[in-house]
Parts: C-alpha cells; sequence; structure tokens
C-alpha cells in the first residue's frame, strides 16, 4: 500500500529587491503555511511565473528601487496570469482605481497580523 504524501504547502511568489525586506516578507508568508519562492526584480518574477505553475499568489513591493515597477509587475500578472492572486505592499497611498482587479494594497509600516491574514485568505 502506498503512503499518502502530506500536501505540498501553497507556493508564493515573493517579489521584492532589498534583501532585509525581503527576510521579512518570506518569514509573513511561512507564517501563514505558505512556501516562498525569492524574485529579487520583475524579469527574475516573470522568469518563475513563466516556468512554475504552481504558483497562485505572488507577494510584491510596489516601491521596488523607489520606481512604479511594482505595480507594473502586478499589471503585467493580471494581463497574463489572471488567476493568480495579488498582494502589494506600498508606502504611498494608491487610488483604489490603479489597483488591479482582485489586488490587495496593504500599507507600510508592516502589520503582520493583516499580512498573514490576507496571505491565508488567497492560499487556503
Amino acid at each position: 500500500m502506498a503512503q499518502a504524501h502530506p500536501p505540498q504547502p501553497p507556493y508564493v511568489l515573493v517579489v521584492e529587491d532589498d534583501p532585509i525586506l525581503m527576510m521579512a516578507l518570506v518569514d509573513y508568508v511561512e507564517q501563514a503555511g505558505c512556501e516562498a519562492v525569492e524574485a529579487t526584480s520583475v524579469g527574475e518574477a516573470i522568469e518563475i511565473l513563466e516556468t512554475r505553475l504552481d504558483i497562485r499568489t505572488v507577494f510584491t513591493d510596489l516601491d521596488m528601487r523607489g520606481s512604479t515597477v511594482g505595480m507594473q509587475l502586478a499589471l503585467s500578472i493580471r494581463d497574463r496570469w489572471p488567476p493568480i492572486e495579488l498582494l502589494m505592499i506600498s508606502s504611498q497611498p494608491w487610488d483604489q482605481s490603479q489597483i488591479p482587479a482582485r489586488g490587495v494594497v496593504l500599507g507600510k509600516p508592516f502589520d503582520r497580523r493583516k499580512i498573514i491574514a490576507a496571505i491565508q485568505k488567497f492560499t487556503i
């Protein structure tokens, strides 16, 4: 009789260019019961999404390198991979009309409980 394998935790792609913030975001993902897949740039994130079919949530910083590349990534994901859920963090206020459908933006400073709850909502 074959042994049943425990279910694989959901994978969350974490996109952050700051190593210290990346460690914090990965920690939140793991506290939510998920596995983090790390990308330090938009290009790397796109490559991962093009090759992995098991990513169902992307957790990205919208303020990477002082630009809006994080939002460009979010819009690209919504266009190319519509089923993927988007959890975004930003130190800047965003007009709700700028946020991709089903996207959630949480502000800085981080509220650990809100981030973990949002990840769990998307993955469980």
